[in-house]
């Protein structure tokens, strides 16, 4: 089970690098279906090379994905 501190160290880590891949629109953190916090990335495509590309897990805690498109920014 992954605290919501240990999740959210992870996302500083990782999110540059996960926003620079071609396909994800942000990166956040969500309680799945157990109560345990996950990293989500979300996707502005259903595109399955750009899903492939990208991590299952990192540093040993599940990656969710989630097709959401892109996000806009509202002023």
């Amino acid at each position: 089970m992954s605290t919501e501190e240990e999740v959210r160290q992870i996302k500083q880590r990782h999110a540059p690098e996960l926003l620079k891949q071609r396909g994800v629109s942000g990166v956040g953190i969500e309680k799945d279906d157990a109560g345990d916090f996950v990293l989500v990335v979300h996707l502005d495509t259903d595109d399955p090379q750009v899903r492939a590309q990208l991590p299952q897990e990192l540093e040993g805690h599940p990656v969710k994905y989630i097709q959401s498109g892109p996000f806009r920014k509202f002023g």
